[in-house]
């Protein structure tokens, strides 16, 4: 990461909002040592860049009742696969959408549902909107990480 614009304060501050996007700017400075202004003003100039896009929530599906997380792999002509995801992802049901820079299977997709007639009904628009699907899957676990070059420098 040489060449980016981002120093050790801004990638602590990311680090911090990865961990917990409800971290408050008090807790913030703290933790990085540093004045809350500073956190405050480097929030709002990562928002205004572009690279803060925005703050999220991370909900347990199934505790919320929505028993199944579930993957379809499919394949869209290169000429309108940007927008069959942006189609896609406006799907109810639909949690993210993923682009793939491929000829086959090329749009991945992530949706939850409460029974398999969800499954269907996301399957029978996805095919409607024109998208061959090759793979469906059900998601038992999902893992993540926050990215590791944010993380606080090693004393």
């Amino acid at each position: 990461m040489a060449d980016s614009p981002l120093d050790d304060v801004d990638r602590s501050i990311l680090h911090q909002l990865q961990e917990n996007a409800r971290n408050n700017v008090t807790d913030i400075a703290n933790e990085i040592g540093v004045s809350g202004n500073t956190v405050r003003n480097r929030m709002k100039n990562l928002e205004e860049n572009g690279i803060i896009k925005g703050y999220s929530v991370d909900i347990d599906y199934k505790e919320a009742g929505l028993d199944l997380h579930f993957a379809f792999t499919c394949t869209s002509p290169i000429s309108k696969r940007e927008d069959l995801a942006r189609d896609i992802l406006a799907i109810p049901g639909v949690i993210e959408v993923r682009e793939f820079m491929t000829g086959q299977e090329n749009i991945y997709l992530e949706a939850l549902g409460t029974d398999a007639e969800d499954i269907t009904r996301i399957a029978h628009k996805i095919d409607s909107l024109g998208a061959d699907i090759h793979i469906e899957k059900l998601i038992r676990n999902d893992f993540s990480n926050s990215f590791s070059p944010f993380n606080p420098p090693d004393e």
